[in-house]
């Protein structure tokens, strides 16, 4: 038997089995395109013909997929809810709270221990061995499972027993995040329309941060092949919005946010770098 099962081998869940791999753990891949499993079959993994032989395989299922949307529809299978009673679920796709919720819900009823996670990066961050993930879920199975999970990042944080708290504070970091790319823009087009040159803007902010890297783009006019689209905040973004009218919160500030990523994407910018969104500010006021 191995130890866990692997569903989904997209860029993140293919940093995840490469990190269970290096850590010496005992793995059963499972993907839609078998050929992407392949690279892990041979070194060493075992890959499942079907999601219900990789869910036998395991104690521990690490699920990596689009969504929970998705997540349902690879689990909800006869053959395969049969097989879940008395095993580990961690959920490491992207959701809402509402989301993370449901799912507890469904898959406890299926006799499952249900962990949900959120990754604070990107699949170089796991691959490098420093990114933060948050998990919320039943104490005693995270402890059980914390040391395969070790080796996915630096910065491992249970959050407690409140289900949603992982995607929750995810999107909260999301929307810092939209806050800073809106207000470095803006900040860039003031700088030019003041004759001040964006290097020094750019300077104002230490080596690597976030919005140094963005100014640092505008001013290089290179938005070409950035490690997340503008296209892909874009998608995250609605994740937000959804959020903000399941739990009947104010919705202005992500409604105006995806009204300027819109008019980003309708203009063509959707497969650049999302400092892109300067330019819908330049023509906004006619340069």
């Amino acid at each position: 038997m191995s130890d866990i099962s692997v569903l989904g081998l997209g860029s993140m869940g293919a940093a995840l089995a490469r990190a269970f791999q290096r850590a010496g753990h005992r793995i059963t891949v499972w993907n839609r395109s078998p050929e992407k499993m392949q690279p892990f079959v041979a070194n060493g993994a075992k890959g499942a013909p079907t999601v219900a032989s990789a869910v036998q395989a395991s104690p521990v299922i690490v699920v990596s997929v689009d969504s929970y949307v998705v997540t349902r529809q690879i689990l909800v299978g006869e053959d395969v809810t049969l097989h879940l009673s008395g095993r580990t679920v961690i959920q490491l796709s992207t959701g809402t709270p509402l989301e993370a919720r449901e799912s507890a819900a469904w898959l406890q009823s299926c006799g499952v221990d249900y962990i949900d996670g959120a990754i604070e990066g990107g699949p170089s961050d796991v691959d490098a061995g420093t990114t933060q993930i948050l998990f919320a879920g039943p104490k005693s199975p995270f402890e059980r499972c914390e040391p395969l999970l070790q080796c996915l990042g630096s910065d491992l944080r249970y959050l407690g027993e409140n289900i949603g708290a992982a995607a929750a504070l995810d999107l909260a970091w999301l929307s810092q995040r939209y806050g800073l790319f809106l207000g470095v823009a803006h900040g860039a087009r003031l700088c030019e329309s003041e004759n001040v040159g964006l290097d020094l803007y750019a300077s104002m902010f230490p080596e690597g941060d976030r919005a140094r890297n963005m100014i640092e783009v505008i001013h290089a006019n290179a938005y070409e092949n950035p490690g997340a689209t503008l296209s892909v905040w874009a998608g995250a973004l609605k994740r937000i919005e959804k959020q903000a009218r399941d739990a009947g919160i104010n919705r202005e500030f992500p409604d105006f946010v995806a009204c300027l990523f819109g008019r980003a994407i309708a203009a063509g910018y959707g497969e650049g770098d999302v400092a892109a969104l300067v330019k819908v500010f330049r023509h906004a006021d006619g340069t």
